[in-house]
């Protein structure tokens, strides 16, 4: 097992990608702490955990709100001394063109994605130098690389995401700690369907005629499974990547080759 005896903090583990994570991390033997704002969400995943289910704890977390982050590692260290791997996965989307876009939207699209991945590496890297091993997660996006229509606000956030992780590799490179991120192109994600069910609600089309473009944004023809994208984090996780830092891994099917 790749991550036997590995203590992870993954955060947006109710779904999609963190879910997918959870669940093969676990295979791997990891020791996680696995959080999200959906404690319905999050317990479902805690439930499909079949091999490692044992060495998994589930805490409900909201990462908008610096002090239930800060629990979250404290807690971590607490118990097991140490992190391993720090994933920040927690994310949402919301789109719209920019005349017309909510702010509360774009000001959740910054307290989750931005604020979020910054308050869990936060509180985190204070351990992170003190023991001086490690890797962060962070995780970017497709529409980091890209515009997409209607996506303003959202891409800033993760294009954020990816200014964001270079500086922070810069900054624990000589404490041992790598500092990676994963964009994820167009994945089967309840986001995603979500996003693709508003879309074609605006634009009075059907749903099927939306997922079509969005499949076909990529050279591979389809949407990503999230164990696909999964397994790129393992990666990022372990030594297999020891070389790598202030790098991001595209899994976008070749959208970014266009």
């Amino acid at each position: 097992m790749r991550l036997k005896d590995k203590v992870v903090v993954l955060t947006g583990a109710a779904s999609g990608i963190g879910r997918s994570t959870a669940i093969l991390f676990a295979k791997e033997g990891a020791i996680q702490i696995i959080s999200d704002i959906n404690e319905v969400g999050l317990k479902e995943t805690y439930e499909m955990i079949k091999d490692g289910q044992e060495n998994t704890i589930f805490m409900k977390v909201d990462v908008t709100k610096p002090a239930e982050v800060k629990d979250m590692i404290d807690t971590t260290i607490k118990k097991y001394g140490k992190i391993d791997i720090l994933i920040c996965n927690a994310g949402v989307v919301r789109v719209g063109p920019i005349e017309d876009f909510p702010d509360k939207d774009y000001d959740l699209l910054i307290d989750v994605n931005l604020k979020g991945t910054y308050y869990t590496c936060k509180y985190a890297v204070p351990y992170f130098k003190n023991q001086k091993f490690g890797s962060i997660i962070t995780l970017a996006s497709v529409a980091a690389h890209i515009g997409q229509v209607n996506h303003a606000n959202y891409c800033s956030t993760k294009a954020g995401i990816l200014g964001f992780t270079r500086a922070l590799a810069l900054d624990l490179a000589p404490y041992g700690v790598r500092v990676n991120s994963v964009s994820p192109g167009a994945t089967d994600t309840p986001m995603l369907q979500g996003d693709v069910a508003k879309q074609a609600r605006d634009r009075g089309v059907d749903y099927n005629m939306v997922k079509k473009e969005f499949e076909e944004e990529g050279v591979m023809g389809r949407w990503a499974r999230p164990e696909e994208i999964a397994t790129g984090i393992l990666y990022l996780a372990t030594n297999d990547s020891s070389y790598m830092t202030g790098a991001d891994l595209r899994l976008d099917g070749g959208w970014t080759t266009r």
